[in-house]
């Protein structure tokens, strides 16, 4: 090590010190012999005081490495308190990941050894830091992400947040204060007419026990405009034979609701209790409305949409259409048809009438029918 290092300059002064009382011993020494001597002590501190230097090192790598296990703990302990508190399995999925990307970040780009001394300004900057961070499409074109990307993020971090604040691991909130983006109120995309949303429908024959299921299945969505984890967690007794109706138990928020059926789908899930579920659903303890073909289990997302697709290629629909779709073109069709939006609100199964004034949007075809019938100056021109 270079004598001008940190480490040489109290080997150096130790050295001297002890030339320094030895100098009567030391007196006849060559000059060559005396250089090799304070060579030699200096040498030997220099090696003890970088062994204590690495000492240090890894003291504190393993400090590190014990608090990056504590907040991994504390990370498990968030997620069994969601689970606690009946947090939908796919929140606990989403804020996992959260949670664990924010730590990352935490770790890699600042100099807090702990959650204990996160504090507002870290949040501040991560929060530019999902602003500014890209995402490639599946065209190539890079992009920011989204708005309400930015937003769920944030909501997951503030979760955690609140969480150790409650669990006394933090002094204060340090996302108390943080604002999340406001996310633009933006219509949906591809809500298909009463036309295409008959002919998607239609489009599914019922002569095979598999299309019977999917006949009845997207008729129910169409029907209630049921979200796709609410569809999968229905129960066979959660549906009504003799009132037609559905009871949603698992709705989002936990919120219990019972939506009304058309006759239609009554017709169509009766057929499918009648000929299609008992071929799959064998076991005596399944009890999920539909199932699958293969396992006789409950069906997951990417059947849900692969079924609805399928119709939807059947029926030559040149539109994007998911699951979804059928949730926006439910509530647009009852809107047309004069529909209450707090009757569809309730329906749909919304805590805020400004989230269903979103799904319910009234196409431009409907605005200018009622300007040509109604604003005094085109009643004026019609006369």
């Amino acid at each position: 090590m270079a004598k001008n290092g940190t480490l040489w300059r109290p080997c150096e002064a130790e050295v001297t010190r002890l030339i320094a009382s030895r100098q009567r011993n030391l007196s006849g020494f060559s000059p060559t012999l005396w250089r090799f001597w304070k060579k030699q002590v200096g040498r030997f501190f220099q090696t003890r005081s970088s062994m204590l230097l690495m000492n240090e090192r890894s003291a504190l790598e393993k400090m590190t490495e014990r608090e990056k296990q504590k907040v991994e703990l504390l990370r498990l302990r968030f997620l069994e308190w969601l689970e606690a508190i009946q947090f939908s399995p796919k929140t606990r999925v989403n804020y996992a990941r959260e949670v664990k990307l924010f730590l990352e970040w935490l770790s890699e780009n600042t100099d807090v050894a702990g959650v204990a001394e996160v504090t507002p300004q870290h949040l501040q900057q991560y929060q530019i830091a999902l602003y500014q961070q890209s995402q490639s499409e599946e065209d190539g074109e890079v992009k920011r992400l989204a708005v309400g990307t930015q937003a769920a993020k944030l909501a997951a971090v503030k979760k955690f947040c609140e969480w150790l604040l409650a669990e006394q691991q933090i002094a204060h909130n340090p996302a108390g204060m943080l604002q999340s983006p406001r996310r633009p109120r933006t219509l949906p995309r591809d809500v298909l007419t009463q036309e295409e949303a008959r002919a998607l429908i239609e489009s599914t024959p019922t002569r095979k026990p598999r299309d019977i299921r999917d006949r009845a299945l997207i008729e129910v969505l169409y029907s209630t405009g049921l979200r796709r984890a609410e569809l999968i967690d229905l129960q066979i007794y959660d549906l009504d034979l003799v009132a037609s109706t559905l009871r949603i138990e698992q709705g989002k928020g936990h919120r219990t609701r019972i939506v009304p059926l058309t006759s239609s789908a009554m017709a169509a899930l009766k057929l499918y209790l009648d000929e299609a579920r008992s071929l799959w659903a064998k076991a005596a303890n399944q009890t999920h409305l539909f199932v699958s073909t293969r396992s006789g289990g409950p069906l997951d997302d990417a059947d849900i949409v692969r079924i609805v697709q399928k119709a939807a290629k059947r029926a030559g629909l040149s539109k994007h259409v998911t699951p979804h779709t059928l949730r926006h073109s439910c509530a647009t069709h009852l809107l047309q048809g004069q529909a209450d939006i707090r009757q569809i609100q309730k329906l749909l199964g919304h805590r805020r009438l400004s989230s269903t004034e979103i799904y319910t949007h009234v196409e431009i075809g409907d605005l200018q029918e009622v300007i040509s019938r109604c604003h005094p100056r085109e009643r004026k021109k019609t006369e």
